[in-house]
């Protein structure tokens, strides 16, 4: 059989590389988001009342494709639709997109990682993280400072199972989902909720070095 040559074998990586590179040039180059009314735009979709929901969650799902940023897209929806609501949709949409994203990664690059780990230690450490994929996972969705994409796209491309990437993904975000809508409210008014949605965020950031602590270990268990 004629092997593949190797523009054959990677073109649909190279070509999603390619993509994300553009529109990473269209957003920071040419500052796209510094140019979006946050007032307008929310006032927008709040007139659309049901239909700004369902216009927001789709936007955040398919969000990943186009590399927004995840943190703003939250703090918009927060300052949108207030804490709460806000929460629940960021959830749907957000889960949503991590979902797509996983799917994205699986479908491009999971068969060629699994042949460059194949012989190698990396591959029980790939191993590891299928058997223990939903605690892997969960601990990752409660670290707010690991970019949100980077660990989408990271695990579509191990062997974490699906349906435990769902189930992690969909209950971690919830802590850091509620914070970032809390905090977005807060700028619609900027009142004293400022400094409580603050507080909020610090301790979401020591949640996961609690959740290590009260497991008593420094590592996540790996099955042997």
């Amino acid at each position: 059989m004629k092997s593949k040559s190797f523009w054959q074998e990677w073109r649909k990586i190279i070509l999603f590389v390619g993509f994300a590179i553009l529109c990473l040039i269209v957003l920071y180059v040419f500052d796209v988001i510094g140019k979006i009314d946050i007032e307008a735009a929310s006032d927008a979709v709040r007139e659309l009342g049901i239909w700004g929901m369902v216009l927001f969650v789709v936007a955040y799902t398919i969000r990943p494709l186009f590399f927004f940023p995840a943190t703003l897209l939250t703090l918009f929806g927060g300052y949108t639709f207030g804490p709460f609501i806000g929460t629940g949709l960021d959830i749907i949409g957000a889960g949503s997109g991590a979902v797509l994203a996983f799917l994205v990664a699986r479908y491009l690059g999971r068969e060629k990682m699994k042949r460059f780990f194949r012989g190698k230690k990396i591959e029980g450490f790939d191993q590891s993280i299928r058997n223990n994929g939903f605690m892997v996972v969960l601990y990752l969705r409660l670290i707010p400072l690991i970019p949100f994409d980077s660990i989408n796209y990271s695990l579509g491309l191990s062997s974490v199972k699906l349906k435990s990437y769902m189930a992690a993904t969909y209950l971690g975000i919830i802590p850091g989902a509620f914070v970032l809508n809390y905090i977005g409210s807060s700028f619609r008014t900027m009142d004293s909720n400022l400094w409580i949605a603050i507080a909020l965020y610090g301790v979401m950031i020591l949640l996961p070095i609690l959740v290590k602590k009260f497991k008593g270990t420094t590592q996540i268990p790996l099955e042997k």
